[in-house]
C-alpha cells in the first residue's frame, strides 16, 4: 500500500476538488446572497418595554449609588 505511487491525474483531481470546495465555502455559488434590510435601524430598535426596563434599572442603580455615597 505504501510502496505504490499516486498518479498525477489523481493528485490533480484531488487538488482541484479541494480548491473548489474552499472557494465554495468562502463564497457559495448556488445560494442567493442575503439582502441587507432596507432600513437597518428599523430592525434594531428596542421594544418600548425594554426601554422602560432599562430606564428603571438605571434609576435603581443611581439611587443605590447615591445612598451609598451619603453614608
Amino acid at each position: 500500500m505504501f510502496g505504490r505511487r499516486i498518479p498525477f491525474n489523481q493528485i490533480a483531481v484531488a487538488t482541484l476538488a479541494g480548491v473548489m470546495g474552499g472557494v465554495y465555502i468562502y463564497r457559495p455559488i448556488f445560494e442567493a446572497p442575503r439582502k441587507p434590510p432596507t432600513a437597518p435601524d428599523q430592525d434594531l430598535k428596542p421594544d418600548s418595554e425594554e426601554v422602560q426596563r432599562a430606564e428603571t434599572a438605571q434609576q435603581e442603580v443611581q439611587e443605590a449609588n447615591s445612598s451609598v455615597t451619603k453614608d
